[in-house]
């Protein structure tokens, strides 16, 4: 009697492993077209892109910052960054300075 239930096994072990290898390279290969598209819209944003708002913004808050004021409902009186940063340097130097030693260096 012939035997009709034996099966090629290398053959299916065969087809198994090139299934495997196809499906991984190009899930690879959508991989790296992704983020080369992705990539690719980056730059062309970029491009487009500008910072009109911002760069108004930076230049109000730098006007700000530099400008002596005061404010009226609080009676608070603003000072350039500048020169409270002087100002604090100055008062170390008075502080870390004995008296009746000059604090030149």
């Amino acid at each position: 009697m012939a035997a009709y239930d034996d099966l090629d096994v290398k053959r299916i072990f065969a087809v198994g492993v090139f299934s495997v290898v196809v499906t991984a390279v190009t899930a690879l290969a959508v991989q790296v077209l992704y983020f080369a598209l992705v990539r690719w819209q980056e730059v062309d944003t970029q491009k487009a892109s500008n910072y009109d708002r911002q760069n108004n913004i930076l230049k109000e808050q730098e006007v700000e910052i530099s400008s002596y004021r005061i404010d009226g409902e609080t009676g608070n009186i603003a000072i350039p960054v500048d020169a409270a940063i002087e100002m604090m340097v100055g008062d170390s130097k008075k502080k870390d300075t004995p008296e009746g030693q000059s604090d030149e260096t």
